[in-house]
């Protein structure tokens, strides 16, 4: 039986497909995870990954037969072409080094579940003015440093002897990871250190970083929206056409009505068909004149 390329691409959106995928997806997880381990259970992990694979590339092919060219207008999709390709060819020779993108195939879940693939779009939604943010991160870090290593670089030259090791203090710090032991050392020598350390962690870390989350959390709720949006907009469509064809339908109605009319000798566009009452004289009333 050949099926039509309507079929495959209801097929290929339907639910149904959808979560078997998605339960290939997590057992090609498993068995890349069950890899790791070796033992006698090796030779079997290697025939179930190719069976991966294989599905892998029915479900590519069928996507290709359904969507045509509309399936490299999603940069999901992509991806996913990428993934198969990575996981077909020979992993020997030169090309062995590829084997480690094996890993890929386990963040194709992220692709299967629409409300993750939410979250990541967000993510680069918000890449511009995360970059914003993080360069003014950068510029706190950096100017914190250079302010450390010439206050605290002769007394504590293990964590502030040079630009780079202060930079790495600073940022062990704005985790608040052991802040207190370089807080300490500082404290032997310069009993007022606690105070830089106090005003670089507030911030750093609760008021720049918090700026990062603000930033995050703008940009998902503007991709949750927008896809709320576009089912709002397909719903109008739907409620249009509907609206559309039960006016169309009306409309046939009337006219129906009207040509039923004319045919009884009717004037549709009259308060009263034509020749009613004809044939029948209608004499004025004429006042009295008070005569018997």
């Amino acid at each position: 039986m050949v099926l039509r390329r309507s079929q495959v691409a209801q097929m290929v959106e339907s639910r149904w497909f959808s979560n078997t995928m998605l339960v290939v997806i997590l057992i090609n997880a498993a068995v890349l995870g069950w890899a790791t381990y070796g033992g006698s259970a090796q030779p079997y992990l290697v025939v179930a990954e190719r069976i991966v694979v294989g599905v892998f590339v029915v479900e590519l092919a069928l996507k290709l037969i359904a969507w045509r060219g509309g399936f490299f207008r999603d940069p999901w999709n992509w991806f996913d072409f990428f993934v198969v390709v990575i996981s077909v060819i020979p992993a020997t020779g030169p090309f062995s080094v590829l084997r480690i993108l094996r890993v890929l195939r386990i963040l194709r879940v992220i692709t299967a579940v629409p409300q993750m693939r939410t979250i990541i779009s967000a993510l680069f939604r918000s890449m511009p003015g995360m970059g914003t943010v993080i360069g003014l991160l950068l510029v706190v870090v950096y100017t914190a440093a250079i302010l450390g290593q010439q206050l605290f670089g002769d007394d504590v030259p293990q964590y502030f002897g040079d630009l780079g090791t202060t930079l790495y203090t600073l940022f062990t710090v704005m985790t608040t990871e052991n802040w207190p032991d370089f807080a300490d050392a500082v404290a032997e020598d310069h009993p007022l250190g606690w105070m830089f350390f106090v005003g670089y962690i507030v911030v750093t870390t609760f008021i720049v970083l918090n700026l990062v989350i603000g930033v995050i959390v703008t940009a998902m709720e503007q991709e949750v929206e927008s896809g709320l949006w576009a089912e709002d907009q397909k719903l109008e469509a739907v409620q249009h056409e509907a609206v559309m064809a039960k006016l169309a339908e009306l409309s046939e109605q009337v006219a129906r009505l009207d040509r039923m009319v004319r045919d009884h000798g009717g004037d549709p566009d009259a308060g009263e068909p034509v020749g009613q009452g004809a044939g029948v004289a209608h004499d004025p009333v004429q006042p009295s004149n008070g005569s018997g």
